[in-house]
């Protein structure tokens, strides 16, 4: 970002990492984020937090346990678990935050908000959420390659033994510990958890959503290798009755290029899409477009605009830390976001309904709570003060 003087970097490959400290000279680098904090926490005023998901919470948390302002991709972290620490961390530290959900900056999605908002759609009755996403098919190696990578810090709070994977053919321009972790529970959420806050954001946003209710999944894996994420999935959320709209369904699909999980129901140019189902009319979108469907479609009329441009997701955070204002994706939202994308795998992996009470943090179910989250590794475990 223009005008911003980045003072550290920090990397678990240090080959990989090459590029960054040249553009950087000045920076300095550690493989250990917890070491870097404990000696320069004093030099620097914010953290960018890009790792895979597992790491998210633990770099997170430490940075705003110090003050520190922060931006972290997406998801906001691993589990349901770890994002509600940060979400709360965020708010009792008064830090700035901003998840990176970038495409929130767009005119595309503003457009959208407008319309839905407006009530031109009438009451929104349905929201379906799709995305054509699959993962690669890996299988876990017997013996380790040589490589740069840290693995033990790569592994970071995860309690598990590290390994690697040889991913297939299509894949083999991907080094695995560098993207491909998605796909095993062990470190992400496979496509839900890659996607859903891109897309699952438009609906959250339009329709001031905070937390689903109740939740049911289904899905399989279909492809091969020995990853564990589901490549079709179809989790449908409700979302609780509010003072000015009754109890919303929203279903998300991944694996289809349309809101069915059988594959027949299409959009066309709309491979990824959220559809709104209203009673006056509806309308699909995604990142860069949107059409209103049918009679209402035919002579539509846009509302006037009313939500300003973004001067980039990534300059809006900045620029929130100079002005101590909120950003438009701070964890208080994206907690939030985060929150139900996340509840979608875990009834999936349950393999049965769960009904989530935001304010305890709980399903009620034993078994579905255990599924919220997990025990750090000693000398990775969450600060939460």
């Amino acid at each position: 970002v223009a005008n911003e003087n980045i003072v550290a970097l920090c990397d678990v490959d240090e080959g990989l990492s090459a590029q960054a400290r040249k553009q950087y000279p000045r920076a300095k680098f550690s493989t250990d984020y917890r070491k870097l904090f404990d000696r320069h926490s004093k030099e620097f005023d914010a953290v960018v937090v890009s790792t895979p998901d597992h790491s998210h919470a633990l770099a997170a948390a430490l940075a705003m346990s110090l003050g520190k302002h922060v931006y972290c991709e997406k998801p906001l972290a691993h589990s349901v678990n770890e994002t509600r620490v940060l979400r709360e961390l965020a708010i009792s530290k008064k830090v700035v935050t901003q998840m990176g959900t970038q495409i929130h900056a767009g005119d595309n999605y503003r457009r959208v908000v407008e319309i839905v908002q407006s009530g031109l759609l009438g009451e929104i009755e349905h929201v379906h959420v799709w995305n054509s996403s699959k993962p690669v098919g890996g299988k876990r190696l017997a013996k380790l390659p040589t490589t740069s990578l840290d693995r033990d810090l790569w592994l970071g709070p995860c309690p598990t033994e590290f390994f690697q994977a040889a991913m297939n053919a299509t894949a083999a321009k991907y080094d695995w510990p560098h993207f491909h972790w998605r796909w095993w529970w062990e470190f992400g959420g496979g496509t839900l958890a890659d996607l859903g806050c891109h897309y699952i954001d438009l609906p959250f946003w339009a329709l001031g959503l905070t937390a689903p209710t109740r939740i049911v999944a289904t899905g399989k894996k279909t492809y091969d290798g020995d990853n564990t994420t589901p490549d079709l999935l179809k989790v449908d959320y409700t979302f609780p009755t509010t003072t000015t709209r009754r109890a919303l369904p929203l279903t998300w699909y991944h694996g289809v290029s349309g809101p069915d999980l059988n594959g027949t129901e299409k959009y066309d140019g709309f491979s990824s899409g959220v559809l709104f189902v209203g009673t006056k009319g509806r309308l699909v979108a995604d990142y860069n477009r949107y059409k209103v469907l049918g009679e209402l479609g035919r002579n539509f009329q846009p509302p006037p605009k009313t939500i300003a441009g973004s001067v980039g997701h990534h300059l809006e955070w900045c620029e929130a830390i100079r002005s101590q204002r909120p950003t438009t994706c701070n964890f208080a939202y994206s907690g939030l976001l985060t929150e139900t994308v996340l509840l979608g795998n875990v009834a999936y992996r349950l393999g049965d309904a769960i009904n989530w009470d935001t304010a305890k943090g709980t399903t009620g179910n034993r078994k579905a709570d255990a599924l919220l989250g997990r025990e750090s590794r000693k000398g990775w475990e969450l600060p939460r003060g």
